[in-house]
């Protein structure tokens, strides 16, 4: 039992002036009935307490210092460079010292904390692909053969009601970020969005609800688009899109060549597994959920009517500046031979 210092008092002042236990019991339970009577070796630790200090009080814990010596600083970086998910806590007790000593040695050595992100994984012959593609762009925009103010480049992703962007509290202990993504399944109500970007304008949205096979690519997305075309890009405009099956089908080949001639990016020339070259990916598709989501649409109509206000908000500045962005991607991928190149950007 822990006693209050009123009640600490109490006891030192009554069983020094007395020394008698019988007594003092006596008296402490009248003065504290709802409170159990010290033991006597409480009550002789409690005096002793007080001849020794002057004081009832409890001495004040100390917290223990931890001196970040050069050779800690070291350990810590050791460690930190073998498991780099390490947490800060985890580390401060391995190498016993304290939580906020551990931080002060991150800042020496200048290992910071970074998120992770999660690619696409590339299979062996996805380096050539990309290779590939990131040539043929930049050498025919060098020569005049591709206008990239006419390049439109396609995708679609589903929307979820209610749905959010979770930031991932996944950190990486570098002095390098290693610049890292991660997508999250939602499971509810949602809407089909597909978009065509250029830098001067986007295409879109153009929404649908079911999974889209040849048949309702034509009829509710290309043939939308189509109609939307001004001369200029039906004459001199390239089209790009990703490998699914219901883009390539030989139909919906027909359909774009018919419209396109041969100014077609897709199957042959369009790396598989690469959304970092992709603008749709890396910037719409994220930048547009971010923003979409702040207002919680609850309802299809209302998700709907808040993609549409987000898509009519870019400016053609900002899609000047990620459309340049692509050649930087394009430069870095080469540089990279291929491979993933976010920490070259």
């Amino acid at each position: 039992m822990k006693f209050t210092i009123k009640q600490r008092v109490f006891i030192v002042e009554t069983i020094a002036r007395k020394n008698i236990y019988r007594k003092f019991a006596r008296r402490f339970r009248q003065k504290y009935p709802d409170s159990p009577v010290p033991t006597k070796s409480c009550v002789n630790r409690l005096l002793k307490k007080w001849r020794a200090t002057g004081s009832v009080s409890d001495k004040k814990k100390q917290s223990k210092r931890t001196v970040l010596t050069e050779e800690k600083v070291k350990d810590i970086q050791a460690r930190l460079q073998i498991s780099p998910r390490k947490s800060l806590r985890r580390l401060a007790q391995e190498t016993g010292v304290s939580l906020g000593s551990a931080r002060t040695a991150t800042k020496l050595i200048k290992f910071r904390p970074y998120k992770v992100t999660v690619v696409h994984e590339l299979k062996e012959p996805d380096h050539a692909a990309r290779i590939r593609f990131c040539n043929w762009l930049l050498q025919n925009v060098h020569d005049g053969i591709v206008d990239p103010q006419l390049l439109f480049m396609t995708d679609e992703a589903w929307f979820h009601v209610g749905g959010h962007v979770n930031a991932q509290n996944v950190r990486i202990w570098s002095n390098e970020n290693p610049h890292a993504i991660q997508q999250v399944p939602l499971h509810s109500e949602k809407v089909g969005v597909w978009c065509a970007v250029s830098p001067r304008r986007i295409i879109g949205p153009i929404f649908f609800h079911d999974t889209v096979n040849s048949d309702r690519y034509i009829n509710d997305i290309l043939n939308p688009f189509f109609d939307q075309l001004n001369a200029e890009e039906r004459q001199y405009g390239y089209f790009q899109q990703d490998n699914a099956t219901a883009h390539t089908a030989n139909a919906s080949m027909v359909a774009i060549q018919e419209v396109f001639e041969d100014r077609i990016v897709s199957r042959g020339l369009w790396p598989p597994r690469s959304p970092d070259l992709s603008i749709s990916d890396y910037y719409l598709w994220g930048n547009l959920k971010q923003k979409v989501y702040k207002n919680n649409p609850r309802s299809i109509d209302s998700l709907q009517n808040e993609i549409t206000r987000v898509i009519h908000s870019i400016t053609v500045d900002e899609l000047q500046r990620v459309s340049r962005n692509l050649f930087v991607r394009c430069a870095a991928c080469l540089q990279a031979e291929g491979g993933h190149f976010q920490h070259l950007l």
